[in-house]
């Protein structure tokens, strides 16, 4: 019997909060073989979601090429059909599976799913935990059982305050305890100030691009650079690294919960996932929305954290001119500053690291409703 189906990814920032999702309802009680969750063939979830044990389908729908090049108009000529195969096949799992509950958690992989559950009379909870929500989310939560979202001022229909998906090792994670053996595994002196540069899963150009003026500003100090640039970036030229300053560069990193707890300082994007972690595990950030973020939610998300002095706000001209840089050096030079920040991050995060998220899903379960279709 399958409990619930959780449905969205493309991003690693649709598939991280769906993966912690499958964990919240294990740590209820649930079995691994009562949960599904169903994604795209053409997103990271192919491979994030190996070695979960949760049952994985994995439809055709991709989403729209914001591009002229020739690949993207072809991929685009063929997203109808893509679209309304992987809906077919939705509804051929829904009534395969025969859920409690559909949880989705946004994005264009989570519309044949969300639309089968709404057909069929199975609940929905959409998970929202961007500030302004997606197009996909907006659409489906008019139909949803729920909105379960992580921030108050939400303008989602059956809107209740949960807080953000985030996996168990982070919501659980002592920072301070465990900085000593996180620094000896990445090879980080234990003495050493670290800052991380980390652009999001595909990676930021402009965030890449300020690491060598950060190197040369470390220039004399016991100080190491992590930088987390993206798989496109990972081979581009390497920075002139001054005597003294340790840099380490990888495209994509796993082990963020030894990275969240050896750093000093992080300098990030502003999406959903990446606020939701910094207030979860409470540390010192530096955060650069990026500016061409649908309806400007990146900038939303970072304000979350900066309006209570829990981090600082920077914009990509400041990453340009040295003022980011600047900011950093400055973090660096007042550890009392960095304490404030990292304990009013963690202060923000009780509700992503509670069980409000969970319990909404199952009294839902509990509570199956009809919800008429999405075509209405």
């Amino acid at each position: 019997m399958v409990f619930a189906v959780v449905t969205g990814g493309g991003t690693s920032g649709h598939v991280l909060p769906a993966l912690a999702i499958c964990e919240l309802l294990v740590d209820a009680g649930h079995s691994v073989e009562e949960i599904r969750y169903v994604g795209s063939r053409r997103g990271v979830e192919t491979v994030l979601m190996r070695g979960t044990g949760v049952g994985c389908e994995f439809l055709p729908i991709s989403g729209l090429q914001r591009s002229l090049r020739l690949r993207a108009l072809a991929r685009n000529a063929v997203l109808p059909w893509r679209l309304m195969h992987s809906r077919v096949l939705a509804r051929s799992l829904i009534k395969r599976w025969k859920p409690q509950v559909v949880i989705s958690v946004g994005g264009y992989a989570s519309e044949p799913m969300s639309r089968a559950a709404i057909a069929h009379d199975v609940p929905l909870v959409c998970v929202s935990y961007d500030r302004i929500p997606g197009l996909a989310t907006r659409r489906q939560a008019r139909h949803a059982a729920v909105s379960a979202v992580a921030f108050e001022d939400s303008s989602l229909p059956n809107a209740i305050v949960t807080g953000a998906p985030v996996r168990q090792h982070l919501r659980e994670l002592k920072v301070a305890e465990r900085r000593p053996s996180s620094r000896e595994l990445l090879g980080i002196s234990s003495t050493a100030q670290m800052v991380v540069i980390m652009g999001g899963s595909l990676g930021s150009k402009t965030l890449n691009a300020m690491a060598p003026e950060l190197l040369l500003a470390l220039a004399g100090k016991e100080a190491v650079v992590y930088h987390i640039c993206g798989d496109r970036f990972v081979r581009d030229p390497m920075p002139h690294v001054p005597a003294g300053v340790q840099y380490i560069r990888v495209g994509y990193e796993e082990r963020m919960i030894d990275v969240y707890s050896a750093l000093d300082v992080l300098v990030a994007r502003a999406g959903a996932s990446t606020v939701a972690e910094i207030a979860t595990v409470g540390i010192a950030a530096v955060l650069v929305p990026w500016p061409d973020a649908s309806d400007g939610h990146q900038e939303l998300n970072a304000r979350w954290l900066t309006d209570s002095g829990a981090a600082e706000l920077v914009d990509d001209a400041s990453c340009a001119d040295g003022t980011t840089v600047n900011l950093v050096m400055q973090l660096l030079n007042n550890p009392s500053r960095i304490v404030d920040m990292t304990h009013k991050a963690f202060a923000l995060g009780v509700k992503h690291r509670g069980p409000g998220l969970v319990n909404v899903i199952q009294n839902v379960a509990r509570s199956p409703m009809a919800r008429g279709t999405m075509d209405d």
